[in-house]
């Protein structure tokens, strides 16, 4: 079978997505030595330049991989210096919705609707 321009990307992005479903669950298990043991519930409680660090330091690199996967020049996270705002926003809102999820849970799932626009 020949895969396609368009089949490639499907699959690229498939890829994207299972590997942003297991880093979180690797990231949930093993946040204290990775970002932070943060919940939901403590994230509230964080400086906004603690959650600025934690942000970048999550977006960023999953932002270039999938950068990297689709080809594109523009990396909509990393492109933009104050991409942290609206990202720490959307974590605000997930935890307060989710308490029992943990912000690498709302990270990706901001991240994922940032790709998608």
């Amino acid at each position: 079978m020949r895969v396609t321009p368009v089949g490639n990307i499907s699959l690229n992005l498939s890829i994207f997505i299972c590997m942003t479903a297991l880093l979180c669950m690797i990231i949930n298990a093993n946040a204290a030595s990775l970002f932070g043991d943060f919940s939901c519930k403590s994230w509230d409680s964080l400086e906004y330049q603690r959650k600025k660090e934690w942000a970048n330091a999550f977006l960023a690199p999953l932002s270039l991989t999938y950068q990297g996967l689709k080809k594109t020049e523009a990396d909509k996270y990393n492109d933009d210096a104050n991409s942290y705002a609206p990202a720490i926003v959307s974590i605000d809102q997930f935890c307060r919705a989710y308490p029992d999820q943990s912000p690498a849970d709302g990270a990706a799932a901001y991240l994922n609707t940032l790709m998608e626009r």
